[in-house]
C-alpha cells in the first residue's frame, strides 16, 4: 500500500504522518516526532535548521518503499534566505526572537500600519515577515546583500528536497508582503521599503507538485523518485479547510494551539479600517478561500506556566491535573489581555508578568492555569462579536481544531462563555488537510468534497453546548 507522507510543523513541535484511503477511511500513522527548541546564535534566536531537515531526510529515508508523495505544512511568518549558490545563508530566524522588534518600529517611518494593513490586509504584528526582513536588513547587512532568494519555511524545506524554488501561496500570505487580491508579492511594499523583487520566488498553488527527490539538493536523497506537492502548506489552511466553517457561513473556525486563531471563511479579503482597529487578518486558504481571523497568543501561555512551575516544584504536571483544577476553580475572577505583547516574548516570567498586569498575586500557582484558560474564552468571545459586526454576519457554531480541543474543560469553557454550540475534532485535522491535498493532486481523490466524506468515515466529533441553553 503505498502511502502520503506529511509533515506537520509546529513552532514546538514536528510529526510525520503516513496516511493512506482504505474501505473509505484515512487510515494514519505516526512515523516521527520530535521536540524542536530554538537555538542562540549570534545573539539571535533561530530553528535548528540541521536538526529539522535531518530529521525529514532521515524519515524519508526510512519509508521511502513506502511512500508515493509528501508534503509540508509549517507555521507561518518565518523563512530562510539562500545565496546565488543555493546554500542556506544563516540559521532560520524565530518569529519569538527580539530584535524583530527593530524592523516593526523602522517599518513605521516609511509607511503607518494603517497602510500597510489596507495594501496586505494582514494583521499588524511584530512577527511578521515584512518585520523581520526589515531587520535583517538593519542588523545583518552583508547577508542581506547576498540574498538570492527568501523562501517560507516549508517552501525552503520543499527547495532542499526537490531543488526547486516557489511560494505557495497559503503560506506568502502570512508574510505582509503579499498582495491578497492579485495572489502575488506586493509591488507598493516592495517599492516602498526598497526590497528587491527578484527575491521572492513564482507564487503557486496548493495541490501542485513541486518536484521530485530524483532532483534534491541533499545527495541521499536523490535516488528516490517521489514527488513533493504544495499543500496549503500554512498550518492553519491545511487545517481549517476540515471545519465545518469551510462549507457553513454560519460556523466560525478556532484553530487551538500554541497560537489560537479564530475566524470565518470569506469569499475575499475583508480590508477595512474597522478589521484594521480590531486587529484582525486576512490569509489566503485552500481552492481560492480567505480566511479571516485574528492571531492571539494560546496555549503557549499554559505551556510557558507549566515549564515554568515543573522548575519550580521539581516535578512533571500533567495536563490532567491542570484540567481538575481549572475545573474545580472556575471562581478566580482576574483576566489578562493574552493578546499584549508581553505575552508573545521568548523568555519571560509568567507569574511575574500577569501579576504587573493585574496588580496582584495569586496565593496558588496554579490559579494562573485558571486566568489562562479564563482570559483565552474571554478573547474569543471578545473577537466573535467583532467579526460578526465587520462582516454583518451572524453565526451559530464554532469549530475547533488543534491541541486545545483535546481539552474538555478549555472547550466548555468556550462554549459558555461564546454561547455557541462548539464542535471539536478531528484532533488531526492538520495532518489530515496535508494528506487529503496530497491524494486530489495523485488523482486518489476525485474532489475536496469526497475527502469530506472520507474524514467523516474516519473520525468522531465531539459537540458542546452553552450550559445556560
Amino acid at each position: 500500500m503505498k502511502k502520503s507522507l506529511a509533515f506537520d510543523m509546529g513552532a514546538t513541535s514536528i510529526r510525520g504522518i503516513l496516511g493512506y484511503v482504505e474501505n473509505g477511511q484515512l487510515k494514519t500513522e505516526e512515523v516521527l516526532r520530535f521536540s524542536h527548541e530554538r537555538i542562540k546564535e549570534d545573539g539571535r534566536s533561530r530553528w535548528d535548521w540541521k536538526k529539522i531537515i535531518g530529521n525529514i531526510v532521515n524519515t524519508i529515508i526510512k519509508y521511502k518503499d513506502e511512500i508515493e508523495s509528501i508534503g509540508i505544512d509549517t507555521w507561518g511568518v518565518d523563512f530562510g534566505v539562500i545565496d546565488k549558490e543555493g546554500n542556506l545563508l544563516e540559521n532560520p530566524i524565530s518569529y519569538r526572537d527580539a530584535k524583530n522588534a527593530i524592523g516593526y518600529e523602522n517599518a513605521q517611518k516609511v509607511m503607518s500600519f494603517k497602510e500597510i494593513f489596507m495594501n496586505t490586509g494582514n494583521q499588524i504584528m511584530s512577527i511578521n515577515t515584512l518585520f523581520q526582513l526589515l531587520t535583517l536588513k538593519e542588523v545583518s547587512e552583508d547577508n542581506y546583500s547576498k540574498i538570492d532568494k527568501l523562501l517560507m519555511m516549508p517552501d525552503l524545506i520543499n527547495y532542499f528536497l526537490t531543488g526547486e524554488r516557489y511560494a505557495e501561496a497559503t503560506i506568502a500570505s502570512t508574510t505582509q508582503l503579499f498582495d491578497l487580491a492579485e495572489r502575488k508579492i506586493s509591488n507598493k511594499i516592495l517599492e516602498k521599503f526598497e526590497i528587491n523583487k527578484n527575491i521572492f520566488p513564482p507564487v503557486i498553488e496548493p495541490g501542485n507538485i513541486v518536484g521530485n527527490l530524483k532532483n534534491s539538493r541533499i545527495e541521499e536523497l536523490r535516488e528516490l523518485d517521489i514527488p513533493v506537492i504544495s499543500v496549503a502548506s500554512h498550518d492553519t489552511a491545511s487545517a481549517a479547510l476540515l471545519t465545518q466553517a469551510y462549507t457553513d457561513p454560519k460556523c466560525m473556525f478556532l484553530s487551538c494551539g500554541t497560537w489560537s486563531l479564530i475566524g470565518c471563511v470569506t469569499d475575499k479579503p475583508v480590508i477595512t479600517e474597522e478589521a484594521y482597529d480590531n486587529s484582525l487578518t486576512n490569509e489566503t486558504g485552500y481552492r481560492d478561500s480567505n480566511m479571516f481571523f485574528t492571531n492571539i497568543t494560546g496555549l503557549y501561555l499554559v505551556e510557558k506556566l507549566k515549564e515554568q512551575l515543573e522548575n519550580r516544584y521539581s516535578r512533571k504536571i500533567p495536563f490532567e491535573e491542570i484540567t481538575e483544577y481549572v475545573k474545580s476553580n472556575l471562581t478566580v475572577a482576574t483576566y489578562i489581555d493574552v493578546a499584549l505583547p508581553v505575552f508573545q516574548q521568548d523568555e519571560f516570567d509568567i507569574i511575574s508578568e500577569i501579576d504587573n498586569v493585574t496588580k496582584e498575586h495569586q496565593e496558588n500557582d496554579f490559579d494562573y492555569f485558571v486566568i489562562i484558560y479564563k482570559s483565552l474564552t474571554k478573547k474569543y468571545n471578545e473577537t466573535i462579536n467583532y467579526i460578526k459586526s465587520i462582516t454583518k454576519r451572524e453565526f451559530n457554531r464554532l469549530h475547533i481544531i488543534g491541541g486545545g480541543a483535546k481539552s474538555t474543560v478549555l472547550c466548555q469553557m468556550i462554549a459558555d462563555e461564546t454561547g455557541l454550540d462548539v464542535i471539536v475534532g478531528p484532533f488531526e485535522a492538520t495532518a489530515y488537510g496535508n494528506i487529503l491535498i496530497q491524494k486530489i493532486a495523485q488523482k486518489e481523490i476525485a474532489s475536496l468534497e469526497e475527502g469530506f466524506k472520507i474524514i467523516a468515515n474516519t473520525t468522531q466529533l465531539y459537540n458542546y453546548k452553552a450550559k445556560n441553553n
